[in-house]
């Protein structure tokens, strides 16, 4: 089963298209009341005599008042009393519905915003990387660049190799290796963006996932992870997806959606390792999942 449920596009959306049922539902049983009320008023005019204002000008006598008409309006008026509390009902819905969808817009909105940052520091590293390509060429060989006066070395910039895209994904994933967070996380982006129908994209989400995790941007984090759960539905790392995805969304404060994702996890936990399961276990309490 697909989880596209996680997706914050996707949930705003669900939030936008449901907000005007219970509008609409409580638009038709207001109509339904005010009906109901002017018919109770009619009947109350011709069996008491009740005025507009609710005056009795001229009470009908005991035995004058047809009993049909005293049932009538006895379950004409418990009608009314039952639309009434359903109205009331719709409308605390609808309050706690348009409460979400702006929970929902401000999540978002603040992802948004962390993604444009996040291209924005891409661009400028690799503005800066390219910099220092050009400036590390036009240096004679064996020496390194001099800055306001002083000698600098240049740290060597992350550059796919030419070649096929196992030996660039392997150069990527060396720096991951050496717990080069940085570096891994710019070379294993420049595979995904050389290499789109290659075999290894999901092990490039999933690590760009776990580097995500580690560097506290969980935005991303949730991105690459759902990106894999989503796409490679048969992947080996699915199942290991899943539970850092519940402990991304916990930490974005979805504790609903991380229950979701551990759900997930549940149905096919058969083939998890005990350490998995004891992690999924221990998210699930701390989410207080049902």
């Amino acid at each position: 089963m697909m989880i596209r449920f996680f997706a914050l596009s996707t949930m705003l959306a669900m939030m936008l298209v449901a907000a005007p049922l219970p509008a609409q539902a409580r638009n038709d049983l207001s109509d339904d009341v005010e009906r109901l009320t002017r018919e109770v008023r009619a009947l109350q005019r011709k069996v008491f005599g009740v005025d507009a204002s609710g005056n009795v000008n001229a009470p009908a006598e005991a035995g004058a008042v047809n009993p049909g008409d005293r049932k009538l309006m006895a379950d004409m008026a418990a009608q009314l009393g039952s639309l009434e509390r359903q109205l009331r009902t719709l409308t605390g819905r609808l309050e706690e519905i348009e409460y979400k969808q702006r929970q929902f817009e401000d999540s978002l909105d603040l992802m948004q915003r962390e993604m444009s940052l996040q291209r924005t520091e891409m661009s400028q590293a690799q503005a800066d990387m390219k910099a220092a390509v050009q400036s590390g060429a036009s240096q004679p060989a064996g020496t390194a660049p001099a800055t306001a006066g002083t000698t600098q070395s240049v740290a060597p910039a992350v550059a796919l190799p030419d070649g096929d895209a196992a030996a660039q994904y392997q150069y990527a994933f060396a720096f991951i290796q050496k717990n080069d967070l940085e570096s891994g996380r710019i070379a294993m982006e420049q595979f995904l963006a050389n290499n789109k129908d290659d075999s290894r994209v999901g092990n490039a989400k999933f690590w760009l996932g776990r580097i995500y995790m580690r560097q506290g941007k969980m935005a991303q984090a949730a991105q690459q992870l759902l990106g894999l759960i989503e796409d490679h539905p048969n992947h080996d790392k699915r199942a290991d997806a899943l539970v850092d995805l519940s402990e991304v969304l916990l930490d974005l404060g979805s504790a609903a959606d991380a229950c979701n994702a551990l759900a997930e996890f549940r149905r096919g936990e058969g083939k998890a390792n005990d350490r998995l399961k004891a992690r999924a276990a221990s998210l699930s309490q701390k989410a207080k999942c049902n």
